[in-house]
């Protein structure tokens, strides 16, 4: 009987150390979907800086076109 608990032991781990490890792969979850939200607001702030660059070059360009004339 003794043997029978034995093995039953080395089979699980204690429940301590499963639920710290759940814990931990939930906060790496999380904090990488924080980063991936992070880095898309990032960059969608690039392109639309860029874009109204570009179109703030493109009137420029029109208005000198037409003061030409």
């Amino acid at each position: 009987m003794n043997d029978l608990q034995r093995s039953v032991k080395s089979q699980n781990p204690p429940i301590k150390a499963r639920l710290s490890a759940q814990t931990g792969q939930k906060l790496t979850i999380y904090l990488l979907g924080v980063l991936i939200v992070t880095v898309m607001i990032v960059w969608f702030g690039f392109l639309g800086w860029g874009l109204i660059a570009i179109l703030q070059w493109l009137l420029d360009c029109i208005k000198n076109f037409w003061m030409s004339y």
